[in-house]
């Protein structure tokens, strides 16, 4: 007897915590999925008002409803979205969406989240190419990254070496030593310097 009883009470326990972990891992769905529709839906407008060769959108209208065909095409849940244009003009590319989602939980409260996304069409036009920079120890590589022309460059750790010490990063094909923060036009590869 002593025994049913413990297995019932583990029982209530365990159904108890995997309702509440379904409560907290369902809000996390539901505002992934917003804002991953808003992301895509947002790109995806402000890709077709710049595209060559698909329709023209003329005016801030048809902006929004080509938003709006969008958002609904990313988003599967069941929930009661508000969506506010907060700006939406053609001529100087600018988006700024607010969407707020109500839902239910399984307890049946109403829950809300709210995600907004403001995007420049000059994000999607004249897209750079991007450099590479990496940092080389005796050959191999020791850090990469890429970067936009025109920003800083940022110096990783300093190597070790056993025997050896560290003078600095010497950019291959130049004798100078690269300096933390200095502009990157292209791209580039150092090599460790020691001593």
């Amino acid at each position: 007897m002593k025994y049913s009883i413990y297995g019932v009470v583990l029982m209530v326990l365990a159904v108890l915590a995997i309702a509440s972990g379904m409560v907290v891992s369902g809000k996390d769905i539901r505002e992934n999925e917003m804002d991953k529709a808003l992301n895509t839906a947002v790109e995806q407008t402000m890709e077709q008002l710049n595209k060559e060769g698909g329709y023209e959108i003329r005016d801030a209208q048809e902006l929004i409803a080509d938003f709006h065909q969008s958002l609904l095409l990313h988003i599967s849940s069941d929930s009661d979205l508000e969506v506010k244009i907060l700006t939406a003009d053609t001529e100087k590319g600018v988006l700024d969406v607010e969407v707020r989602q109500t839902y239910q939980t399984l307890r049946g409260t109403k829950k809300e989240a709210v995600c907004r996304k403001t995007v420049l069409l000059e994000q999607y036009s004249d897209k750079q190419e991007y450099c590479v920079v990496e940092f080389l120890v005796n050959g191999t590589i020791y850090d990469k990254y890429t970067i936009y022309p025109g920003g800083s460059l940022s110096l990783p750790p300093e190597p070790k070496a056993e025997g050896h010490v560290f003078r600095g990063w010497k950019r291959m094909g130049s004798q100078g030593l690269a300096l933390d923060g200095m502009c990157v036009e292209e791209s580039m590869s150092f090599q460790a310097e020691f001593l």
